[in-house]
């Protein structure tokens, strides 16, 4: 039976609750689930309307996926030369029900370009967010297949487009603990002075 979503949870509770699920449970997640996420990932700051996002969506079991797969395992073993790490890459990405591939388009000058990368790095995390209130998990993967030459190839992506992130996809198979400093070691405030006699 798909998971059901929450549209109740607050976005303070999806924030606190995303964790990163490197193994899935092996239940189906639904098509409208995905496009749920993916319709959440454009309401993101995006400067001069370029909607620069562009995604790639494969389900477990197609062929795009099992060449992915593929790329995953190349690259890895041309990196290591271990048979067994390349067979756990190859695997960690045809596993998941879903698996997307999310790319941003160069902008017009260096600047644009990096405020295009920006704006769909927040597409990712919305996307995460948003997988958190359908009760999946949302692996963000930068590595493996990601770096394989060919992938564009096999996507049908254009030679100019920028790589951000394969997110993986599905019901966690488990809940990683995690921990963060306490924001106040990064935080510089500037006060007003009157406001600094009242501290």
């Amino acid at each position: 039976m798909p998971v059901s979503y929450n549209r109740e949870m607050s976005v303070y509770h999806a924030i606190y609750q995303r964790r990163t699920a490197w193994k899935f449970k092996d239940e189906p997640v639904s098509r409208s689930a995905i496009e749920r996420m993916l319709d959440a990932a454009v309401w993101v700051p995006n400067h001069r309307m370029t909607e620069p996002w562009r995604f790639f969506v494969s389900e477990k079991g197609s062929e795009m996926r099992l060449n992915i797969g593929k790329l995953a395992y190349d690259t890895t073993f041309e990196r290591t030369g271990d048979e067994k790490r390349s067979i756990n890459s190859y695997e960690k990405i045809i596993g998941p029900p879903y698996l997307i591939c999310l790319y941003a388009i160069p902008g017009e000058d260096e600047v644009s370009t990096q405020e295009n990368y920006a704006s769909v790095c927040c597409a990712g995390q919305n996307i995460s967010l948003a997988g958190t209130a359908e009760g999946l998990s949302v692996a963000w993967d930068t590595g493996g297949a990601c770096r394989n030459p060919n992938l564009k190839q096999v996507l049908g992506a254009d030679e100019d487009w920028i790589m951000v992130t394969m997110l993986l996809i599905g019901v966690p198979g488990e809940r990683p603990s995690s921990r963060r400093n306490p924001v106040s070691k990064w935080v510089e405030w500037s006060a007003l002075e009157s406001e600094k006699l009242t501290m």
